[in-house]
């Protein structure tokens, strides 16, 4: 809890001149609210005292009775005026709370390591980006404004009470004590309960959210009555657990309010037998009961948004405090040309398993030069790659860039310098243009946004022109209904897989890092284009200005890693077979067998 109220205070800190003058501006609040009974009183009691007006002192009666009556109609004003000043003052840094912390939870998912997207599902990490922030914002604008006001109200009210008579207030304080300690252990229990239903919330967000990424495979196996089915089950658990809170609050609430009943009651018994016995005025009975109403419901509107707002506050800070798994000092990486690349040892077993998905891989790669990666489905290539990349963190000593340990490089400077195109390629949903040059991702451009009659006239991009005709895409840009500019829809749905492909190695060509790094990026290609779109990668061995790139390219197709310095031939994760491609076909291994079954496919589809 004490970790709770610092993470939120570390966020209210800048707004601390707004939540004084809301403080000062609930003073105001409630030396009204506690007045205005009091000032009642005094005109019941003058009212009762109406004989007074026939013994000749009617004039300074109705003089007192005056006053009153303009001190109530400032106060209303008053009260109108500085509760609506007060909740501006709270509310609005909770906005801003709100947006600070969005940004701040986009950071740093940014940031995190694969192996933690590994461990929490979108549909979690969605739940606590928009709907426990808004519960963020609710507890720091609200729920702050009735912490305070409650602070503020109690001791105004107490002491008006108490200054009124001090017998009153302890008969009309007694049960709702009691009130108060029941509804204290049931926020327990509902604290645990709304926990329990944001990780449901999340579970449900999840299902949503894979339904909908997988909706064809879903219609293509006609699954719809299943995955209705397993959604109502997930449905159907939030909606007994939310019967369950409803309940709780349903008799909670009730029970603070009867005590304050109670509490009444037992006002106007003891006050109404000493009203009776003139001890007691009729309008000092009058404020004591209009002071218990104004207390009991000062304390019934907090309980439950503090419930909620405490769980959200302590997932968000739990998220935004999660180790990045990066080492705590990186050294920078410049890689200002083709770097040499060395692994050394390299093994690598992923979380909750037991056998290596990597095992024993040494290799080394001259600036400038191409490795190729070859082997079988689940032989480890893709691992490899990532681990090459930094998607996931090798061990430390075993891949260096320029001599330098990745594990302990800094990642932005080492990511800087190479271009990587993965086995499944993402594509933005927005226009084809910008997936390609990915204007938005370069630091330089922030923030220089041009209108849109103006880019809807893009300048002449020579280069741009040469990565599209490297990557054979001219022929499918003259289809598109609007060229490069088409919108290619979400994850580039308006793209075939060849297409996509495609339009990933033309990003990594545009981009011309000094590294390079092709995960079977023509798997979904046809041969001829495959011959087109080697004859592409062979030819930046001749650079651009004299520098090539170094290149990292894996594939199962033989035919794709002719052109590579040396190949890499894994077999489960171990490496079984090296060479060029020509000393790897003397082997007459693994590799040899394979190139001689595609080359036979190949002369069967002639």
């Amino acid at each position: 809890m004490t970790g709770t109220f610092r993470f939120l205070a570390g966020y209210a800190r800048r707004n601390l001149v707004q939540y004084v003058l809301g403080f000062a501006a609930l003073l105001a609040t409630n030396y009204a609210v506690v007045r205005i009974p009091a000032l009642l009183g005094d005109a019941l009691n003058l009212l009762e005292g109406r004989s007074a007006l026939l013994e000749g002192r009617g004039a300074a009666v109705l003089a007192q009775a005056r006053g009153i009556a303009v001190e109530l109609m400032f106060l209303a004003v008053v009260v109108i005026a500085v509760r609506t000043l007060s909740r501006v003052l709270f509310f609005n840094p909770g906005r801003e709370i709100e947006y600070r912390l969005g940004i701040d939870l986009f950071e740093r998912l940014l940031g995190l390591q694969r192996p933690y997207f590994n461990r929490h599902k979108v549909g979690e990490l969605i739940s606590v980006a928009s709907n426990d922030t808004t519960s963020v914002r609710l507890l720091v604008g609200f729920v702050g404004l009735q912490v305070i006001n409650v602070a503020v109200a109690i001791p105004m009210h107490l002491w008006q009470m108490a200054t009124t008579d001090v017998a009153l207030t302890v008969w009309c304080l007694v049960p709702v004590a009691f009130g108060a300690a029941y509804m204290r252990w049931t926020v327990k229990r509902f604290f645990t309960m709304v926990r329990d239903g944001m990780q449901q919330l999340a579970r449900l967000s999840d299902r949503v959210l894979e339904s909908y990424s997988g909706v064809g495979t879903i219609r293509s196996h006609a699954a719809e009555a299943a995955t209705l089915r397993r959604f109502d089950e997930r449905n159907g658990e939030y909606l007994a657990l939310q019967l369950r809170i409803s309940a709780i609050r349903s008799f909670g609430m009730p029970v603070l309010g009867f005590s304050g009943l109670v509490g009444a009651g037992a006002v106007l018994w003891a006050g109404g037998n000493r009203v009776i016995a003139g001890e007691l005025g009729v309008g000092d009975l009058a404020t004591f009961t209009a002071l218990l109403v104004s207390l009991v419901s000062t304390l019934t509107s907090l309980a439950w948004v503090v419930g909620r707002g405490m769980v959200a506050t302590s997932r968000v800070a739990e998220l935004l405090h999660t180790p990045d798994e990066l080492p705590p000092v990186q050294r920078p990486l410049s890689i200002d040309g083709p770097p040499r690349l060395e692994i050394r040892g390299l093994s690598f077993t992923y979380e909750g398993t037991t056998r290596p998905a990597v095992d024993g891989i040494d290799a080394s790669v001259a600036p400038g030069k191409t490795l190729g990666i070859f082997g079988k489905t689940g032989s480890g290539k893709t691992t490899l790659v990532n681990l090459l990349t930094r998607v996931y963190t090798p061990p430390p000593g075993t891949v260096f860039v320029d001599g330098v340990d990745v594990v302990e490089a800094s990642l932005a400077d080492l990511r800087a310098g190479m271009a990587v195109v993965p086995q499944a390629p993402f594509l933005f949903s927005t226009r084809l243009r910008d997936n390609i040059t990915l204007a938005d991702a370069n630091p330089r451009a922030r923030g220089k946004a041009k209108p849109k009659a103006e880019r809807e006239a893009p300048e002449p991009d020579p280069r741009l022109d040469a990565v599209l005709a490297a990557a054979c895409l001219q022929d499918d840009i003259a289809q598109l209904p609007q060229g490069l500019d088409t919108v290619v829809g979400e994850r580039g749905v308006m793209l075939s897989g060849g297409q996509r492909q495609r339009a990933a190695l033309a990003r990594a060509l545009y981009r011309h890092r000094p590294l390079l790094v092709l995960d079977d990026v023509l798997a979904a290609v046809d041969h001829n284009t495959e011959a087109k779109l080697v004859a592409a990668i062979r030819a930046l061995r001749s650079g651009e200005g004299g520098s090539a790139p170094t290149t990292i390219i894996v594939s199962h197709r033989t035919s794709v890693l002719e052109h590579a310095d040396e190949i890499l031939v894994l077999d489960h994760g171990r490496l079984v077979e090296r060479g060029t491609h020509a000393a790897l076909l003397r082997q007459r291994g693994l590799y040899a067998e394979t190139h001689a079954h595609q080359e036979g496919q190949g002369m069967d589809d002639a």
